[in-house]
């Protein structure tokens, strides 16, 4: 069962939540994923709660590999949208398509009801490497103060947990048996409150998403 502390910690999000359902349909609409996102993780966290509380395990695999591909889309189409791959289409959808098939393969060999360590690690290091381009796009390209700019937050959001989130990976899935339990123990401890710092950082980029565009193109 979750540390009840671990859960309402977790839950932290909701106040990224709130601001960025508030501020919707006001917001610049290449921002839409980033908020799709975040609603999504607070729901899984209550999922999961439940789930575990009635030891529906299997189901609860599931529905967190099925949200893994989920996440890595939303973020890929949110970096789409911020030009990462100079508003391409065609690498847009290659790109998914690869990862796609990286998971239906991941999850074919791993079995539907695994914890899919391979797909989630390299999804993680997709991300940060999309996240650190795109904070030197930020750097080079962007006029607004860095410290104002929702982009620097949320990379450097991404670059925290998908972090940690790899070590959690290794130390549970690809290296458990040459990883000590009180190990594991210590780096879930510190993942509790990593989990708290980035949900802070996604509140803070929430608050400074900019207001709409007269025409955004999303695709």
């Amino acid at each position: 069962m979750v540390n009840p502390l671990h859960f309402y910690l977790s839950l932290s999000i909701v106040f990224a939540v709130l601001i960025g359902i508030i501020r919707f349909k006001k917001i610049d609409a290449s921002y839409y994923p980033f908020i799709y996102d975040i609603t999504i993780v607070f729901f899984i966290e209550i999922i999961a709660q439940v789930l575990t509380q009635r030891g529906s395990i299997k189901l609860f695999m599931i529905i967190i590999n099925t949200f893994s591909l989920v996440d890595f889309f939303l973020f890929t189409w949110l970096f789409h949208n911020w030009r990462l791959f100079n508003r391409n289409r065609r690498t847009f959808i290659s790109i998914l398509i690869t990862f796609v098939l990286i998971w239906i393969g991941t999850t074919f060999i791993d079995g539907p009801f695994s914890s899919n360590w391979t797909f989630r690690i390299i999804y993680s290091f997709t991300l940060i490497f999309f996240s650190v381009s795109a904070f030197n796009k930020v750097v080079v390209h962007d006029r607004t103060p860095i410290f104002r700019n929702p982009k620097f937050w949320i990379c450097l959001g991404i670059i925290i947990f998908y972090t940690l989130f790899i070590l959690i990976c290794a130390t549970k899935g690809v290296f458990r048996e040459r990883i000590s339990t009180e190990f594991r123990k210590g780096i879930q401890e510190i993942n509790v409150y990593s989990n708290l710092l980035v949900n802070l950082l996604y509140a803070v980029a929430a608050l400074w998403i900019p207001r709409k565009k007269n025409f955004t193109a999303l695709f």
